[in-house]
């Protein structure tokens, strides 16, 4: 970070993990590295430090990257334009920048063009190189993660891991990253060492908090979950909106101990997010919302707030997963448009290397017929569409327990169609992995004394 060398009107520098950026002056890279410390670490004022870029470089390549970057991740339509015009400006400024930070631009471009998979796979490319570049493995785990791959997920961290140490700067992030991708490869023993360690180094970590707890999910460990999440209360709570996912994970907690009061009471105070407008946030109240409907409890007119946010954001299919929780927000209260909705999936032909596209396709449309014949009561129905697509659902992105919601609306429809011996073995398949989970354990008695 200490020296300069001039080349035509621009100048080289290195970040804090000795990666080559083109820059105005050292200002500006100091400004990145501290923007690059709150991406991380998911700090709340994370944009207002790009705009520090900004001012320090305003024709930083880089820059005109996390620009685009940071709009992709927001996964909301309404950005597209602005992403892509981030990513443009990043390619003009890239040609005096280092091949790293050009193939950065191309990344943008592709991404912004809807390929993720495009830009994953440049990604990838960039960490054979330059394995410390924690922002292109970061961006491939999140890209990694919407592709429902657990081993690329797993595979992206763990190549890359020889080129760093604990003196590195970001390395209890990639522990972080470990951590999760060995969840969710069902590696449970390494993912909560990676994450003790992660956490153990640095405590305001909430992609590693909660790594944690899904392996505590996971291993049906409800109590040693809990006690996680409450101990680092004080740091995870410190984060932007991703907080709420943590929230999200505690409520779940608590229903599988059968603490239904606490988790409605969890809900409203921090699941519900009445003002955000982000996908996760979305995607967790409806998550939890129809959670407590298969499990009894009268939410009221929880579902209209959701549905009234989702209303106008039918069209933008940028992750089938995020689509999916949309359409149930509106099935939920009987909205005609996830008729439209729906249509549109089934119609839609966007640009040929569009990733979603084929997911959406071959998950997103029978899933989504599932979801509305579920709302609408017609429960045979929802077996039909789910049961042939049941074991590709992971391709929809997301992990294993966000996915687990559809485990149990199949289990409510089947259960509610009178089909015995099917509603039979999907609840035995569920008790021999969740033995100790209050709903299972409940439905699957009453179904036995019955059936």
């Amino acid at each position: 970070m200490e020296y300069g060398i001039e080349h035509l009107t621009m100048a080289i520098f290195t970040d804090k993990r000795d990666l080559t950026l083109a820059a105005a002056g050292a200002e500006a890279i100091q400004a990145f590295d501290h923007v690059m410390d709150g991406y991380l670490s998911m700090a709340p004022d994370t944009g207002d430090r790009l705009k520090g870029v900004f001012a320090a470089d305003p024709d930083m390549a880089m820059a005109h990257c996390l620009k685009a970057y940071f709009m992709m991740l927001m996964a909301m339509g309404g950005l597209m334009p602005k992403a892509q015009q981030a990513a443009t400006k990043a390619r003009e400024l890239a040609d005096n920048a280092s091949p790293r930070e050009q193939m950065h631009a191309r990344a943008a471009g592709l991404w912004t063009a809807r390929n993720m998979e495009g830009a994953a796979r440049v990604w990838e490319e960039i960490l054979l190189d330059h394995p410390r570049d924690i922002l292109a493995a970061r961006l491939a785990h999140f890209a990694n993660f919407y592709s429902g791959d657990a081993r690329r997920l797993r595979d992206s961290v763990n190549r890359i891991m020889p080129a760093w140490d604990a003196g590195v700067p970001g390395y209890s992030y990639l522990k972080g990253m470990q951590a999760f991708g060995f969840e969710e490869s069902g590696d449970y023993a390494r993912a909560q060492a990676a994450a003790e360690t992660a956490i153990e180094l640095e405590p305001m970590d909430p992609w590693a908090t909660h790594a944690f707890a899904h392996v505590m999910e996971m291993q049906d460990r409800q109590d040693d979950g809990l006690a996680w999440i409450d101990r680092l209360r004080p740091h995870w709570t410190q984060a932007n909106n991703f907080q709420n996912h943590i929230w999200w994970h505690e409520a779940l907690m608590m229903m599988d101990q059968g603490r239904m009061d606490d988790v409605m009471a969890q809900y409203d105070a921090h699941v519900a997010a009445p003002e955000s407008e982000e996908y996760l946030d979305i995607c967790n109240a409806v998550s939890l919302l129809q959670r407590l409907e298969i499990m009894g409890l009268d939410v009221g007119g929880r579902w209209a707030p959701l549905a009234a946010k989702v209303q106008a954001r039918t069209e933008e299919h940028i992750l089938t997963f995020v689509d999916l929780h949309y359409a149930l927000a509106l099935a939920a209260v009987g909205d005609g448009k996830v008729h439209e909705m729906r249509e549109f999936m089934a119609a839609y032909e966007g640009p040929e290397d569009d990733s979603n596209l084929p997911i959406m396709k071959a998950l997103g449309v029978p899933l989504v017929d599932a979801l509305i014949a579920y709302r609408e009561g017609r429960y045979g129905d929802v077996a039909d569409a789910m049961i042939p697509v049941r074991y590709e659902m992971w391709m929809m992105g997301g992990s294993h327990a966000q996915r687990d919601l559809f485990n149990l609306i199949l289990i409510d429809a089947t259960r509610k169609s009178g089909n015995a011996g099917l509603t039979r073995a999907l609840l035995s398949e569920r008790r021999a992995v969740m033995p100790h989970d209050d709903w299972t354990g409940k439905a699957f008695s009453e179904f036995s004394a019955v059936s």
